[in-house]
């Protein structure tokens, strides 16, 4: 059986998440981005979170920028949306580094982690701080606007019970208990089953 990949969710719906929430909310959403043609989903998102929520966004790479002038240029100014990009994992340091200084990232704008799926471990073992700044928000990105349906969610955790031989709530307790993986596959299965908060 080949080995699943990720479902896609909304850029749009992340725009309405943060239109909900207010213009000062100082949010932070992660969004893992899609397999294939991740370049084009983040050119939707920055258009649709500019279009959507009517104030500018910025891409910065979180990989390669230094992390001091990330901070000063996140104030610059502080009420925009901010994207902050990693095509692979950044690494223990870089994650340790990034929650260290946890304090000069936060603004009044929100703050996107457009990362890719390897991130996450690096996230959870090596920047707690960070992992509770993004709390249950926690989502699959896609290439395409309009929302997963509930049909296609349900296809997609189909396939991953299917293929680890798991339930849901199996999933959902090992996940409680801290004796699930944190590799990708388990966190989107937590993620379509609204349990973000878990990863």
């Amino acid at each position: 059986m080949p080995e699943p990949e990720f479902s896609a969710q909304s850029s749009v719906d992340v725009a309405r998440r943060l239109q909900i929430r207010g213009d000062d909310s100082r949010s932070w959403i992660a969004l893992i981005m899609p397999a294939q043609d991740s370049q084009n989903a983040l050119s939707n998102l920055q258009a649709d979170l500019s279009s959507l929520l009517q104030r500018p966004t910025r891409i910065f790479d979180l990989q390669n920028e230094p992390l001091d002038t990330l901070a000063r240029v996140l104030h610059e100014p502080e009420d925009d949306i901010g994207i902050l990009v990693a095509h692979a994992d950044i690494g223990l340091e870089r994650w340790s580094s990034l929650d260290l200084m946890r304090s000069a990232l936060e603004r009044k704008g929100p703050i996107i982690l457009w990362l890719s799926s390897d991130c996450i471990p690096g996230i959870v073992e090596h920047a707690p701080n960070i992992r509770s700044f993004i709390g249950g928000s926690l989502f699959c990105a896609g290439p395409e606007g309009g929302l997963m349906t509930e049909e296609d969610r349900e296809k997609r955790l189909r396939e991953l019970r299917e293929f680890y031989d798991l339930t849901n709530d199996q999933v959902i307790e090992r996940a409680r208990s801290k004796a699930l993986p944190s590799e990708p596959h388990f966190v989107e299965w937590l993620v379509l089953l609204g349990r973000g908060d878990l990863v």
